[in-house]
């Protein structure tokens, strides 16, 4: 049975379903067909959805101003790539300071805000490249001051920043210092250093190049001298007394001083004369067993003379006493 009320209804529905349709059909062919028609915000339909063409507006975009980024009415030629938009022309681009670069804003920035910027250094695909874009044009390279190399950046830096850096120093470099440590790829001996072929791991330790110090093994005894001989390493100082004796006859590997010669029989090293120092009885060479006013040692008195005087209440004693006969070892003042 044919109701008027019916078809007047679907006629509605119809007219509404359409006027949607060819709504909707502005909306997105007014911003994507190749007419050279202008149109103005307020020329827009009500209904217009931003989010329903191919650009979808996030983040900062929300708020702009359509006329900010469809310059002159011309919504249907607006970019849709980042670096073709935000050019310094149309929109805010790459400031002065920007580091050298024709990749995306896409790569580094997002839709929020230029700030903070960062890169993911995926390890899949950078590590072992870090050149390829730190270069000092693309992005940041090395300073002048930095040390002439050819390794690539993740040897020593981490992708979190370029401070702190530091190398890893494994077994496969043990002896093989000098390789980079040679004043030109990396630090090497100062101008203040002994003179030595060595290694610098062979008194160095890989953290760090203070404390330093050498092993002197069992090896080394009675070979001072190779080294120490003021070349190498450390040797008699001018002031020294003459000897040709090795160095630990008298001085131990933990320091110079104190010094003292282990095998003093004549006269023993006990009593009085254990604090003396060496150059008291010794002032000129350590070979010689004289003392200062030439007479030779031997006996107690043949270093003692200058204190065997009548005036010192000795009376008249034979020359050839001996001072032990009165004095006690420990204190020749005390009988």
């Amino acid at each position: 049975m044919w109701r008027p009320g019916f078809v007047v209804l679907t006629a509605l529905a119809g007219l509404v379903l359409g006027m949607v349709f060819f709504s909707y059909k502005i909306a997105t062919s007014e911003t994507t067909s190749g007419s050279s028609k202008k149109l103005t915000e307020s020329e827009l339909p009500a209904n217009f959805n931003h989010d329903a063409t191919s650009f979808q507006l996030l983040g900062a975009h929300r708020s702009l101003k359509c006329s900010q980024c469809h310059l002159g009415g011309q919504y249907r030629t607006a970019p849709r790539e980042c670096e073709n938009c935000h050019n310094d022309q149309i929109a805010y681009g790459k400031p002065k300071d920007h580091i050298m670069t024709t990749q995306g804003c896409n790569l580094c920035h997002t839709v929020n805000a230029w700030s903070p910027a960062t890169f993911n250094h995926n390890l899949a695909l950078v590590a072992g490249q870090c050149s390829t874009c730190h270069n000092g044009q693309t992005a940041t390279g090395k300073p002048q001051n930095h040390l002439v190399t050819t390794a690539q950046c993740d040897t020593c830096h981490k992708t979190t920043g370029w401070v702190p850096a530091g190398y890893v120093h494994d077994a496969s470099t043990a002896g093989q210092c000098s390789t980079c440590h040679n004043g030109q790829k990396a630090t090497g001996k100062p101008q203040n250093h002994i003179q030595t072929t060595a290694q610098c791991d062979t008194c160095h330790r890989t953290t760090g190049w203070v404390p330093a110090g050498y092993i002197h093994d069992a090896s080394a005894t009675g070979q001072c001298s190779t080294c120490h001989n003021g070349q190498t390493a450390t040797g008699k100082p001018a002031n020294h007394a003459g000897v040709t004796l090795q160095c630990d006859t008298c001085h131990k590997t933990t320091g110079w001083t104190p010094a003292t010669y282990a095998a003093h029989d004549n006269p023993k090293l006990i009593g009085g004369h254990a604090p003396l120092d060496c150059s008291v009885c010794h002032p000129q060479n350590f070979s010689i067993p004289f003392y200062r006013d030439g007479t030779q040692y031997g006996a107690c008195a043949n270093c003692h003379t200058r204190n065997y005087k009548p005036a010192d209440g000795h009376r008249s004693l034979a020359l050839d006493a001996m001072c032990a006969n009165c004095h006690q070892h420990a204190d020749y003042s005390r009988f």
